[in-house]
């Protein structure tokens, strides 16, 4: 029996003979009860954490783009202060500099849109 614990055994999978069902194979051997309970729990332990992986995902996801906007939003906010100070330089360079973070913004929201639908839902 494999060492679960050692290194590249993550991914493995049982071979096709162990998931035969034998009629009352487990019920006579407490050996391969515990041998079906344990790939079971290593199993789920793997399922559940690739579940929070999505779910930390699609947060960073939306954290990107938030980060996005508000930087956007922060150059118009400086712009307007540039215009008021009658800073042409200030606000060439405010003005470009928010164009950028729109453009990062809808780019990101738009790669993370197509991510998002292309990702099946995952059944619990």
């Amino acid at each position: 029996v494999a060492d679960p614990n050692a290194r590249g055994q993550r991914n493995n999978v049982l071979a096709w003979f162990w998931s035969l069902d034998v009629e009352g194979d487990s019920d006579s051997s407490d050996w391969l009860n515990e041998f079906y309970r344990v790939h079971w729990l290593c199993a789920k332990a793997m399922r559940d954490r690739w579940a929070e992986e999505l779910l930390l995902v699609q947060h960073e996801m939306d954290w990107t783009c938030n980060s996005f906007r508000h930087k956007a939003e922060e150059w118009i906010r400086l712009a307007a202060i540039s215009k008021l100070a009658h800073k042409e330089g200030h606000l060439a360079y405010a003005e470009r500099q928010c164009k950028i973070y729109r453009h990062l913004f809808g780019e990101a929201r738009d790669a993370f849109n197509r991510a998002t639908a292309a990702c099946a839902p995952v059944q619990h």
